[in-house]
This record gives structure tokens, C-alpha cells and sequence, in this order.
């Protein structure tokens, strides 16, 4: 073959031919093969629709006149058939009225040629499609490739701005945790300092009232210390992955009146009633030192914000999913903008309590972090000036 324009065979594209009389399709075949095209033949609209049934060729050529499906049926069925409405569909026609040609276009068509056709013709007709057949497929992959990228950079995008986000709450929980070192640690270390001061240089000209009033001041600041340095240490060890977790079954009953029992100088030194309803057998799936700690939090909170004579409740019990625990006091509450903030380690929520106790929220932000690391949760319900309600939700065990 020494036409330069014939093509491979394993590049040829496949041309289906379709028309009822015998010799056109002879003609038709020879001509196309000669150009290094796969011709394949039908003599009916069915024949036809059975083969695209099957594979899809790169080009149709389609007489319109025949018995039985029309080429008008037969691109009618193409266009309503997903896998095949985009097949380039060139019209074999005797029809050169206008209305025709205008019809045939209408319905999809992408060229016709009449009857008798020009050998030139067809063959320039057939290339021509077929070459923008080959562009838009080549278009279709490239937008397929730029779809796909256009995806990849999407979600890295949302992968740097997820890293951005916690790269900043990072910065922020950093800045608290530096500020609460920083700001409520000095207070404490200053009043012990001041009061040590005072004990060692004027010692002997103090009473014996100066001096114990001293040293509670020394004890209670001491107690602040101890207290906001192991919430620091636990918190960040807990961040760190290094705090471990030991979850089993433990008895709440016990636990709770332990926990009560280490606050006892605080309730008796505001005059608050506490009142337990815990049943003896109640239990939950949980690490014991971290319901310990949660405890003790919510209930130094409780006394904290609630004014002398008030009343703190805890109580115990099970839903059909959950243990729950609750502390409810009688102080102060929150607004609903406070309690938003409750849980975050980048929201300052300090406030003083009714006796100008010292609070920096880290106690609240550690036990909400303890409790979802259990597989529990924290909530909170609260009203100004009436008081508020915590709730410890832990995994359910069964009554012992």
C-alpha cells in the first residue's frame, strides 16, 4: 500500500455502514479499506441496532431510506441510548430536499451526503469526522485529567487549610496553656511567696494569730498550686498520648464518696449542704483515676461558684446506653456565650468564685478531654443566678 495517508491496522478506526441495497454497501467497503478503515456492514436499521448492541464503532454511516427502521428511527434509538448517543452519525441520503437535511440535523446528525455520492466526497466526509471524533476524545481526556487534578488540589487545599486550622488552635491552646502557667500560677506562687517572706523576717514580732493566718494563707495558696500544676501536667500528658488509660469495671458508689470526702474543708468552710443518691451497686466501664479527677474537679468547681448556704446534689444512675453522674449546686450558673466556651483550652473562661476563689478553666477543659477519652462525654446545663448542672455520660456495665 503506497497511499501515505492509509492507516494500520492496529490504528484503524471501525466504520459502520449501513443501507439496504447491496452495492452501495460493495462500494462503500471497498473504497474505506482501501483507506485503511475497518468497514462493517448492515442491511437494516435492526442489523445495525444489533451490532451497536455489542461494540461501538468510531463512525456511522446511515441510509435513510430502508424498510422495516428508517435511518431516522435508528438514530432516534442511538441518541436515546447513553452509551452510544455520542457515535458521529453521517446521513446516506437520496433526500436533497431542505426540510430533510434540516430534520436529519435536528435529530443529531453530524453530515449527510447524497445519492450518488463522489468517491472524493465520502472519503473527505469520513475523515473529516473522524479527525474531530479523535479531537474530541482527546479533549474529553484531557478534561477528565484536569477534572482529576482539579480534585487532587481540591482536597489538598482542604488538607492545608484542615492543617492550618489545627495548626492555629494548636497556637492558641499553646498560648492559654503558656498564659495559665504565666498569669494563674503567679498568684498562688506569689501569696506563698509573700507569706514565707513574712514568716522569715518578721516571725518573732507576729502573734500567734498573725502566724496561723499566715500559714493558711501559705496552705491554701500551696493547695492552688498543687492542684492547677497537676490539671497542667495531666492535660498535657493527655494531649501527648502519654497519659495512660486503664479502662474496667469500677463501682461508683464508693468513688463518689471518696471524691466528696477531699472536698470536705471546702463544703464546711462555705456552709454548703451536699447530698448523694448513688444506689451501692451502680458501676460503668471507665478508668477509675480519671472519674476520680473528673470528680473532683466538678465538685471543686460546685463549691467555688456557689455562695455559702447553698446546696451541691450528686447523684448516679443508668439510661438504656449509659451511666451517667451529675453535680448540681445552687451558684452562680453561666450564660449560654460561657458555656460554649466551657470545654476549650483557647477560650479564656476564668472568672473568680463567690469568694474571689481562683478558677482558670483548665480543671473543665481536662475532665471534658478525660471523659471523651474514655469513650464518654461532658455536658453542661446552666442558668445565671440559679445555678449549674454537670453531667459525666461513661459506658454503660451492667448492675453487679
Amino acid at each position: 500500500m503506497n497511499d501515505p495517508n492509509f492507516l494500520p491496522s492496529e490504528l484503524s478506526p471501525t466504520i459502520l455502514a449501513v443501507d439496504d441495497n447491496p452495492r452501495n454497501l460493495q462500494l462503500i467497503s471497498s473504497l474505506l479499506t482501501a483507506k485503511g478503515y475497518k468497514v462493517v456492514v448492515a442491511n437494516t436499521g435492526e442489523n445495525a441496532l444489533k451490532y451497536l448492541a455489542i461494540r461501538q464503532p468510531d463512525l456511522l454511516l446511515l441510509d435513510i431510506m430502508m424498510p422495516g427502521l428508517s435511518g431516522y428511527d435508528v438514530l432516534d434509538q442511538i441518541k436515546q441510548n447513553q452509551d452510544i448517543h455520542d457515535l458521529p452519525v453521517i446521513f446516506l441520503t437520496a433526500k436533497s430536499e431542505l426540510s430533510d437535511i434540516v430534520k436529519g440535523f435536528a435529530m443529531g446528525a453530524v453530515d449527510y451526503i447524497t445519492k450518488p455520492f463522489k468517491s472524493e466526497e465520502l472519503i473527505a466526509r469520513v475523515d473529516t469526522h473522524l479527525e474531530l471524533r479523535k479531537m474530541r476524545d482527546q479533549l474529553a481526556r484531557k478534561n477528565k485529567d484536569l477534572e482529576q487534578l482539579n480534585q487532587a488540589l481540591n482536597e489538598s487545599h482542604e488538607i492545608i487549610r484542615q492543617d492550618a486550622e489545627q495548626l492555629s488552635r494548636i497556637n492558641a491552646e499553646k498560648d492559654r496553656f503558656f498564659s495559665i502557667i504565666s498569669h494563674d500560677l503567679r498568684n498562688p506562687f506569689n501569696g506563698c511567696l509573700m507569706a514565707t517572706e513574712i514568716l522569715a523576717t518578721r516571725f518573732n514580732e507576729l502573734s500567734q494569730d498573725e502566724v496561723s493566718a499566715f500559714i493558711n494563707a501559705l496552705y491554701e495558696s500551696a493547695t492552688n498550686m498543687s492542684k492547677l500544676l497537676e490539671n497542667l501536667l495531666n492535660w498535657a500528658q493527655l494531649q501527648m498520648g502519654t497519659l495512660k488509660t486503664n479502662i474496667g469495671l469500677i463501682l461508683l458508689s464508693p468513688l463518689i464518696a471518696e471524691a466528696v470526702a477531699t472536698q470536705a474543708a471546702g463544703i464546711n468552710a462555705k456552709n454548703i449542704s451536699l447530698h448523694q443518691h448513688v444506689l451501692p451497686e451502680l458501676s460503668a466501664m471507665a478508668d477509675f483515676r480519671m472519674v476520680d479527677m473528673i470528680l473532683r474537679n466538678l465538685l471543686t468547681n460546685a463549691i467555688k461558684f456557689t455562695p455559702a448556704g447553698g446546696e451541691i446534689v450528686v447523684e448516679a444512675g443508668q439510661t438504656e446506653q449509659e451511666t451517667w453522674i451529675s453535680v448540681r449546686d445552687t451558684g452562680i450558673g453561666m450564660n449560654p456565650a460561657l458555656q460554649q466556651k466551657l470545654f476549650r483550652i483557647n477560650e479564656k473562661v476564668s472568672r473568680p468564685g463567690t469568694e474571689g476563689e481562683q478558677s482558670t478553666g483548665i480543671g473543665l477543659v481536662l475532665s471534658h478531654d478525660m471523659a471523651v477519652r474514655m469513650g464518654g462525654r461532658l455536658t453542661v446545663q446552666s442558668t445565671e443566678n440559679k445555678g449549674s448542672i454537670f453531667f459525666l455520660y461513661l459506658p454503660k456495665a451492667a448492675l453487679l
